[in-house]
């Protein structure tokens, strides 16, 4: 079918779901109105228009992946800046402080949330200060694009209850050692999915993850949590030498199948349907991380701690889980106050 056809069709589609009258003559009128013209598909793929803005792309993220920029990290910043320039459509040596602001502008009105909007930013300012840096532009379009305010929303932990609910209603022993490893931890999930038995060092109660930048760290598991791996581990007939493995035919129903080492996103559908089989919303990993870094500080664990158990570079990250909560303050008020 050729492209003006196409649009007819697709416009006696659009029309007939709108239910406007007369569909036949409206499209008769459009048909003889582009009689003269020629259509074509807009072509939304990455253009870069000559050799010097594909080396500064590819150079960009070669730079990025010495400095140890994770896999997810680098797609998402080419998610972002590729969207960017297709939009764009220009130079990188000639993208100004206006193109920036206009395309901002495009995505808030698209309904974008304001932090995706802060990464977007966050991004594009990553790429063109190395573009200073390395003297492929004159002039940073981002220096004068300031950050979107946000409204600071108190994100909730779990609370006892809610752990206890969640360790009962756990299927397998598996799934028990990985709620009881991502609390004991306050690991990311990535942290945790690369994790391998032969990390473990069961006689001290720790093992060493490997964080962002590709530091390592040691954090520690409770005594809760090492009983739990260890039952978990003896079940395993494997020789994987991965510490949390998922089966194939095992995530369909079944028994046994194919071992491979866990993802991501099988932590999280696990995790998710855990909650929605007990009446817990929003159940996901970094819940577990936000809930240790609360309990944490909650028993008097000093911040600083804190911030080394949870592999943050700043401890402005880890005062975000010392916010109270509204429960918390009134609790306090009717104690001190009342």
């Amino acid at each position: 079918m050729e492209t003006k056809e196409k649009f007819v069709s697709d416009l006696r589609e659009i029309l007939y779901n709108s239910h406007i009258p007369n569909i036949s003559t409206v499209i008769d009128l459009v048909s003889v109105a582009l009689k003269d013209f020629e259509l074509r598909y807009k072509d939304t793929s990455l253009v870069l228009y000559d050799d010097s803005d594909k080396q500064i792309f590819h150079k960009f993220f070669v730079a990025k992946a010495v400095e140890g920029l994770s896999k997810n990290s680098l797609s998402y910043y080419n998610t972002i800046i590729s969207n960017f320039l297709v939009k764009v459509g220009k130079h990188i040596k000639e993208i100004s402080t206006d193109d920036v602001r206009i395309y901002l502008a495009c995505k808030k009105l698209e309904k974008v949330s304001d932090n995706t909007l802060n990464n977007i930013r966050r991004v594009l300012s990553s790429f063109f200060s190395w573009c200073i840096e390395e003297n492929y532009v004159v002039r940073n379009p981002m220096l004068r694009i300031k950050g979107v305010r946000q409204v600071k929303k108190i994100r909730k932990s779990l609370t006892e209850d809610e752990m206890e609910k969640l360790r009962y209603s756990a299927r397998t022993k598996r799934d028990k050692a990985i709620i009881e490893f991502l609390f004991s931890t306050g690991c990311r999930v990535s942290e945790m999915t690369n994790v391998n038995r032969g990390d473990l060092d069961m006689a001290n109660g720790q093992v060493d993850v490997l964080g962002k930048g590709r530091k390592f760290r040691t954090v520690y598991l409770s005594s809760r949590c090492k009983l739990a791996v260890q039952e978990y581990l003896s079940t395993r007939t494997d020789n994987l030498e991965a510490l949390f493995i998922s089966t194939w035919e095992g995530m369909k129903g079944g028994i046994g199948g194919t071992p491979v080492r866990m993802s991501k996103s099988a932590v999280e559908i696990m995790l998710r349907n855990l909650g929605e089989r007990v009446g817990i919303s929003n159940v996901h990993p970094h819940k577990f991380r936000r809930t240790a870094a609360t309990t944490a500080l909650k028993r008097g664990m000093p911040i600083e701690q804190v911030q080394r158990m949870l592999g943050h570079e700043s401890i402005q990250t880890t005062t975000i889980y010392a916010q109270s909560t509204n429960d918390e303050v009134k609790l306090n008020h009717e104690k001190f106050i009342v």
